[in-house]
């Protein structure tokens, strides 16, 4: 299992990276992967739970990576959310 946490702003001159881009790169992998804000969980390959958490993200979360694919699944986000200077 891979873990990696990430700063996502909305507002200001950083957007957030957009739900359907999310769920896109996810789907490419066989692995699960999952956000965590706060104490909430939420599949990254599910539209609705993406739908209702990870949209009005303004601080720190958490991906969490698990399956055969895993190291490359995380390579993606990290390029999504905008490279090593937006990981914690």
């Amino acid at each position: 299992m891979v873990e990696r946490k990430f700063r996502v702003f909305s507002g200001g001159q950083t957007q957030p990276v957009p739900i359907s881009a999310l769920i896109q790169a996810a789907n490419r992998f066989h692995c699960t992967i999952y956000m965590e804000i706060g104490s909430k969980q939420y599949n990254m390959k599910d539209y609705d739970e993406c739908q209702s958490g990870v949209q009005s993200v303004n601080k720190i979360c958490v991906l969490r990576f698990d399956g055969a694919d895993e190291q490359e699944a995380e390579g993606r986000f990290q390029t999504l959310f905008g490279g090593y200077s937006r990981a914690v």
